[in-house]
C-alpha cells in the first residue's frame, strides 16, 4: 500500500496518461496531423524539477523493481525531513582557482592520414585506434594506451605507454585533438555496506556494493615520450556513448539513484543518494559535487527513476568545469549532428487480461538536446512506435529528425513484425510516417542520405527499400530490390551508389513446412540507386563459407575508407567447409582458415577489385586455425582489428603488432612488435 502522506503536495506533479499519439492516414504512407490531444502534449513536455522535496516524491512514486526495493510510498515534508541539505550544487565541492584557458597545441608539420569511419561529417566518434595529424598512432590495449610514431614509416617505434591511475578503469574509446588525448571508459566504485540505524535497517536487503562511473581522462601528448594527465572527470552512471565536435567532448551516462530504503523512510534519504555525483581533478586539485536540481528534467509518464546525463567537456579550456544536463528516464542509442544530440530509449508495455489474448506494444522515446560550443540545452522530446536498431536508424536533415523502427508482436501468436519510418519536426512532433513496411521481417540496416533513405529488411531474401523523403510529411517507397542474403551495414559510395556489407543466406525447410533463413559466408554488394524507382545490384562478392565473419557487420568503425583512391578495407575471419555445402544440413560451420585485412578497389565501372589480403598470422597459408587448442590465444593476438593510412602507407593493427605496406603495391615496408 502507498503511504498517502504528501499526496496533495505531489498531485500537481503526477499525471495519469492514458491517451496515445493519434496518427492520421493509411497503413502504408501517410501525412500525420499535427493536432494532438492535451494529454499527449503533457506527456512529452519536459518538466523541471523545482526542489529536492519534489525530486524525493518523484523517486518514491516511480520506484523501480530493479533491486526489489520495498519503499513505504510517497514522501512529504513531515514524512521525510532530509538531513544535511547544503545547497545541492555545492555539496562536497572544494574551491578551485581559475587560471586562463590554455591555447591549443599547434604543429608546424602535418601529415595526411585516414580517420575513423563516422556517421556524420564533423562529428567524431571514439574508437580503439586514432591517428594524430603528426602521424602518431594511439591504440587501446587492455588497460594501457600505446603511443606509436607511425610516420615516417621507416622510423616506426613505440614511444610510450599510458597506464591509468586506477586499475578499475576500463577504457572504451579514445579521441585525439590538437595534442590532447581523451580516454573515455567505465570505472567501478565500491560502497561501504549500510548499517542499521535506530534499530531499523535503513537500506534495502538487496544492497549491491557499489556503483559505476563514466570517466574521461585527458592527457597532454605534445611530448609523445612523456604524456601528462591534465584532466580527470567522473560522473555517476554507465557509459552509453560519446561524440567530439571541435574542441568539445559530449558524453552520455545512465545511472540509478543510490537509495534503497524500505519500511519507515524516516531521515534516511541524503542528497547524494538522490542525484548523480561529479568528480573533477584538474590543476592538481579534486572537487566532488552533486549535480544541481536545476539541471534536471522529467516527463510525467517516465517509468524508471534513472538519470540520463549529457555532459560536455572542453578540451582547450582546462579551467572550465564539466557541464551537465539530465532527465529522469531511460537512454540507449545516441545520434548527434553538429547542432543537436538525440537519445533514444525503448519502452515496452505488456498488457492483456484473463479474458483476452495478451498483447504488447513497444515504442521509442527520443530526447533532443541542443549543443553549441559545449553548452547543452534540453529542447524537446518525441515518441514513435517500435524500437530502433542502432545509431544509423536515426538522422537529422535540416529541421527534421527521421527514425526507422521495427515493431515485433511477440504475443500475437504469429510473432509477426512490421517496420516504420517516422519524420519529426524541430519540436519532435511526428509530421509524416511510412508504416507496415515489410511485414513479417525486421530491419537489418538503415542509411539516410539527404532526402533519401535506404532500409534493408530480412527474413528469407534481402529487400532493399529506396524511400523518398523529399516531402517530409509524405515519405514513400520509390523502389525495391529483392536479392538473396542481407546487408548489416550500408556505406555511401557517392550520392547514387552505396555498398552493402552482410551475409549470403540459404533457406532451410523443417518437416512441418516452416522455412527459416540460414546465414552463410560474407557478402558485399554495390548498389546503383540513381533511379530510385529501380535500384540495381551492380556487383557482389562472396568471402568464405558459413562461419566467416567481420566486425564490420556490427561495428562501422572497422571499415577503412579512402574515397579519393576508391579503396576500402576491413578485417575478415575466413572459415571454409571441408565438404561442399549441403542445404539439407546447413548448420555445419566451416573451420577457421585465415584472418587479416581484405583490401579492395571499387568503382561503378569495374565493381570490386581485390588489391591485397594482408595477414599478421605466423602460420602457413593452408594451416587450419584451431581455435580450441593451446595456440588459439596467441593467434588471436595477431588478429587484425583496424586498418589505417598515414601518407602513402597502409597500416594493419592487432594486439601484438603493426604492419605497414606501400599503398602502390602493398609490399610490406616495416613491422613493429608492440609492448607489452
Amino acid at each position: 500500500m502507498l503511504n498517502h502522506k504528501g499526496l496533495l503536495l505531489a498531485s500537481s506533479l503526477l499525471f495519469t496518461i492514458t491517451a496515445q499519439p493519434v496518427f492520421a492516414g493509411t497503413a502504408s504512407a501517410s501525412t500525420v496531423s499535427t493536432t494532438t490531444t492535451s494529454s499527449v502534449v503533457n506527456k512529452l513536455k519536459p518538466l523541471k524539477v523545482t526542489s529536492k522535496l519534489v525530486l524525493a516524491n518523484l523517486l518514491m512514486k516511480h520506484k523501480t523493481n530493479r533491486f526489489y526495493r520495498y519503499d513505504s510510498g510517497i514522501v512529504s515534508d513531515t514524512a521525510m525531513p532530509i538531513i544535511g541539505l547544503a545547497p545541492i550544487d555545492k555539496v562536497g565541492e572544494t574551491t578551485i582557482a581559475s587560471p586562463a584557458p590554455t591555447a591549443p597545441v599547434t604543429s608546424d608539420s602535418t601529415v595526411s592520414h585516414s580517420d575513423t569511419n563516422i556517421q556524420v561529417q564533423g562529428v567524431d566518434e571514439s574508437d580503439i585506434v586514432k591517428v594524430g595529424d603528426d602521424g602518431y598512432i594511439y591504440q587501446i590495449h587492455g588497460g594501457v594506451i600505446r603511443i606509436v610514431k607511425g610516420f615516417p614509416v621507416v622510423e616506426m617505434v613505440q614511444t610510450a605507454d599510458i597506464k591509468f591511475p586506477d586499475s578499475n578503469f576500463t577504457p572504451s574509446g579514445i579521441y585525439i585533438q590538437d595534442g590532447k588525448l581523451v580516454v573515455i571508459g567505465s570505472a567501478w566504485q565500491s560502497l561501504a555496506q549500510p548499517t542499521p540505524s535506530g534499530g531499523k535497517m535503513a537500506y534495502n536487503c538487496c544492497w549491491w556494493g557499489g556503483y559505476s562511473q563514466t570517466r574521461a581522462l585527458v592527457y597532454d601528448v605534445s611530448d609523445h615520450a612523456n604524456p601528462k594527465q591534465i584532466r580527470d572527470v567522473a560522473i555517476d552512471g554507465d557509459y552509453l556513448d560519446s561524440r567530439r565536435i571541435g574542441d568539445n567532448l559530449y558524453f552520455v551516462t545512465r545511472s540509478y539513484p543510490r537509495y534503497y530504503m524500505y519500511g519507515d523512510i524516516g531521515t534516511t534519504i541524503k542528497t547524494t543518494d538522490m542525484l548523480p555525483s561529479i568528480v573533477e581533478t584538474k590543476n592538481g586539485k579534486t572537487a566532488t559535487r552533486t549535480m544541481a536540481v536545476s539541471d534536471l528534467s522529467y516527463f510525467p509518464d517516465f517509468i524508471e527513476p534513472d538519470y540520463v546525463v549529457v555532459a560536455s567537456l572542453s578540451l582547450t579550456n582546462t579551467a572550465k568545469s564539466v557541464t551537465t544536463k539530465a532527465y529522469m528516464g531511460a537512454g540507449e542509442l545516441v545520434y548527434a549532428s553538429m547542432q543537436n544530440l538525440y537519445l533514444s530509449a525503448s519502452k515496452y508495455n505488456f498488457g492483456g487480461s484473463a479474458d483476452s489474448v495478451p498483447t504488447n506494444t513497444s515504442s521509442t522515446q527520443i530526447y533532443k538536446f541542443g549543443i553549441d560550443k559545449g553548452a547543452i540545452t534540453f529542447s524537446a522530446a518525441g515518441e514513435v512506435a517500435g524500437t530502433a536498431l542502432n545509431q544509423f536508424s536515426m538522422d537529422e536533415n535540416g529541421d527534421y529528425f527521421r527514425i526507422a523502427t521495427t515493431t515485433q508482436s511477440w504475443y500475437s501468436g504469429t510473432n509477426e513484425s512490421h517496420n516504420s519510418l517516422f519524420v519529426l519536426n524541430k519540436d519532435m512532433t511526428t509530421v509524416g510516417k511510412l508504416d507496415d513496411l515489410a511485414k513479417g521481417e525486421r530491419i537489418y540496416s538503415t542509411r539516410f542520405m539527404g532526402n533519401r533513405c535506404y532500409i534493408v529488411t530480412f527474413k528469407q531474401v534481402d529487400p532493399l527499400f529506396a524511400i523518398d523523403l523529399t516531402v517530409p510529411e509524405n515519405p514513400f517507397v520509390a523502389g525495391e530490390l529483392k536479392i538473396p542474403g542481407y546487408s548489416e551495414y550500408l556505406h555511401p559510395y557517392d550520392e547514387n551508389h552505396l555498398i552493402g556489407f552482410g551475409h549470403n543466406s540459404t533457406t532451410y525447410t523443417y518437416d512441418n513446412g516452416q522455412s527459416v533463413a540460414v546465414p552463410l559466408g560474407l557478402k558485399m554488394a554495390l548498389f546503383d540507386v540513381t533511379d530510385m524507382k529501380n535500384p540495381q545490384e551492380l556487383y557482389n562478392v562472396s568471402i568464405g563459407d558459413k562461419g566467416t565473419s567481420s566486425p564490420l557487420t556490427y561495428n562501422h568503425k572497422a571499415l577503412y575508407w579512402d574515397a579519393e583512391k576508391h579503396l576500402f578495407g576491413f578485417p575478415v575471419d575466413v572459415s571454409e567447409l571441408s565438404v561442399p555445402f549441403d542445404a539439407k544440413n546447413p548448420w555445419v560451420y566451416g573451420s577457421g582458415k585465415w584472418q587479416g585485412a581484405y583490401i579492395y578497389e571499387v568503382t561503378p565501372e569495374k565493381g570490386f577489385v581485390e588489391k591485397a589480403k594482408l595477414s599478421q598470422l605466423p602460420i602457413t597459408k593452408n594451416m587450419t586455425i584451431k581455435y580450441g587448442d593451446s595456440d588459439s590465444f596467441s593467434y588471436s593476438n595477431y588478429f587484425v582489428d583496424r586498418i589505417l593510412r598515414i601518407d602513402n602507407s597502409l597500416y594493419t593493427l592487432s594486439n601484438n603488432q603493426i604492419n605497414a605496406y606501400d599503398l602502390a603495391n602493398f609490399k610490406e615496408q616495416n613491422r613493429l612488435e608492440l609492448n607489452p
